[in-house]
């Protein structure tokens, strides 16, 4: 009996697992600030905004999945790799399922794209 399946695409899982992460980031930030919106900052708002990305790159990733795999570390890599404060238990799960969809993408076979 089989409790994990052979997933076949993993580029969009991974890059839905992404977003997973950034949503639930948001959710406890939310949850720590009283679910007042009027007292988030900037960066308390990027989060979600980064979810529904990840989100919109995941389905991307069933056509196009190199592409959607490196915008996906690009924009990590731009918006979340300065932010401070964030903790690494967020960053280092998040650093590895990019890579995970960035081999996988480079894995994959054009004539099997």
């Amino acid at each position: 009996m089989k409790f994990i399946r052979k997933d076949k695409n993993l580029t969009a899982s991974a890059l839905f697992g992404v977003a997973a992460i950034q949503l639930i980031i948001a959710g406890i930030d939310w949850f720590l600030h009283g679910f007042q919106f009027d007292r988030l900052g900037w960066i308390d708002w990027l989060f979600p905004l980064s979810g529904a990305i990840y989100i919109t790159l995941g389905i991307a990733a069933r056509r196009i999945r190199l592409l959607a795999a490196i915008i996906g570390g690009v924009f990590y890599a731009a918006f979340f790799g300065g932010i401070s404060d964030l903790l690494f238990i967020f960053k280092i799960p998040v650093v590895i399922l990019l890579l995970v969809a960035v081999v996988s993408a480079l894995k994959r076979l054009p004539a099997e794209t």
